[in-house]
């Protein structure tokens, strides 16, 4: 099969894939640890009845018990080091990452080759935004075994963030051949999304669905993922069926909880919004929901409650630090919008662009050089940021109110009716404001209209 026998190519976001990637590889290493081998898949068979999920905290308790009883066992080092991967994803946690990190090299310590560690520690450097790193790993994993599809995904992902798109598509391009599932089809999605083939996309993301298990934690993922690319296009109603569906599945689903908020939000319930938030972050204090909550805060007068969520926000990011993960680029674009040190927030953008040139992360950095009055440097980067043709109404904002920066109204009015024709409700902070000044270019009564 080839990746444009279908709709045509693009892309989504890495924690989708990468938690695809650790959620496959966490339920085959449980099925092989309990039942002592791997199952070859046979298509003649109907699929089997979907299993029951562990959740990391219970596969550590089982995994330690494991290793007490034999010590050098490397595969158990291997699976725990996983574990310990999806307790991050389960708690928000980011000091597990330490933990995984210790386990996979007890692993390889005993066994250099030990494969699924080695997948393991790709996927480490992946959570921590290492990604020439996650590059080296993925390369001696193919090393001792071509045909895992896995280690490709990994490849993928790293070449995506990196902004070596080409690369990333011929990479998929074989993933797809080897192995065409849930997780090649989830990138597909992904890759598709960033060249602005949305329908495209979305058919992608719905094989992902067909492919997984009901009611499996993976398929939740992907389902709710199938309902962002919906919403990223303005389709709102579809968006939060498909959100509530999936909720159906599992009333507790953070992921396709924090959708259904930002659905209410967008149709302007905003009070319903912030209860939905405020019950999301509780179960899982993810930066990117405390953001959102702050957010409507900050849309609803709330000045100080924003404020504390700002702050809660920086001292995620601290965390995550200092557990080795990378946060130049996130908490570049987050200072940038909230803080008060525009100087300082591009010295991040730069930094982060200079480690993973990728489209959002030229973005990132066009938007701290206009808030820095950079307006033609910012310019320059906007367009990089475009050059794929993604359909995603921020970089066309961006892009409108550097252009309207420069004076060139023409441009400005183009990009925002662009921003607001993808998504009439992209953001609740900056949306409204497109409107406005998509008005007063509509009427030639533009005047200057610094960004909040």
């Amino acid at each position: 099969m080839s990746l444009f026998s279908r709709p045509r190519f693009s892309e989504r976001h890495l924690l989708t894939m990468l938690l695809v990637a650790l959620l496959t590889l966490a339920t085959t290493l449980l099925i092989r640890a309990t039942t002592g081998g791997w199952a070859t898949p046979d298509p003649s068979r109907p699929p089997a009845p979907t299993p029951i999920e562990l959740s990391a905290e219970a596969m550590l308790a089982r995994l330690q018990d494991k290793l007490r009883q034999n010590p050098e066992d490397t595969v158990a080092y291997a699976q725990l080091g996983l574990a310990y991967l999806q307790r991050v994803r389960e708690t928000g946690d980011p000091s597990f990452y330490n933990l995984a990190e210790k386990a996979l090299a007890e692993a390889l310590q005993r066994e250099p080759q030990q494969l699924e560690a080695l997948i393991g520690q790709g996927m480490l450097a992946l959570a921590r935004h290492d990604f020439e790193t996650a590059l080296v790993w993925a390369e001696q994993a193919q090393a001792i075994n071509p045909f895992r599809a896995q280690i490709l995904g990994i490849s993928v992902d790293a070449l995506v963030e990196l902004g070596r798109y080409e690369e990333a598509v011929k990479t998929l391009q074989a993933m797809v051949d080897l192995r065409p599932d849930l997780a090649s089809y989830s990138r597909v999605s992904y890759l598709r999304e960033l060249h602005g083939d949305m329908a495209g996309a979305i058919a992608a993301m719905q094989w992902a669905v067909d492919a997984s298990q009901p009611g499996s934690e993976s398929m939740l993922w992907v389902q709710t993922q199938l309902g962002h690319l919906y919403f990223n296009q303005g389709d709102f109603q579809r968006a939060e069926e498909i959100y509530r569906q999936t909720l159906l599945f599992n009333p507790e689903y953070v992921y396709a909880m924090a959708g259904l908020a930002r659905a209410q939000a967008a149709r302007g319930n905003t009070t319903a919004a912030i209860a939905s938030y405020r019950d999301v972050v509780e179960r899982l204090p993810l930066p990117e929901f405390v953001i959102a909550l702050g957010e409507l805060y900050e849309a609803t007068g709330q000045a100080e409650e924003a404020a504390r969520q700002y702050d809660l926000v920086r001292v995620m990011q601290k965390l995550n630090a200092s557990a080795g993960v990378d946060v130049d680029l996130e908490l570049a674009l987050f200072e940038v919008e909230h803080g008060n040190d525009p100087a300082r927030a591009l010295q991040q953008a730069r930094a982060a662009y200079e480690r993973r040139p990728n489209i959002y992360a030229a973005d990132t950095l066009a938007w701290a050089l206009y808030h820095n009055g950079r307006y033609a440097e910012a310019r320059a980067y906007s367009q990089e940021a475009l050059r794929l043709g993604s359909r995603d109404a921020m970089l066309h904002y961006h892009a409108g109110m550097i252009a309207y920066a420069l004076e060139d109204l023409a441009a400005a009015r183009a990009y925002l009716q662009e921003a607001l024709a993808i998504n009439p409700a992209f953001s609740i902070r900056h949306a409204p404001r497109a409107q406005i000044l998509l008005a007063e270019l509509g009427s030639d009564q533009a005047s200057s209209a610094d960004e909040p």
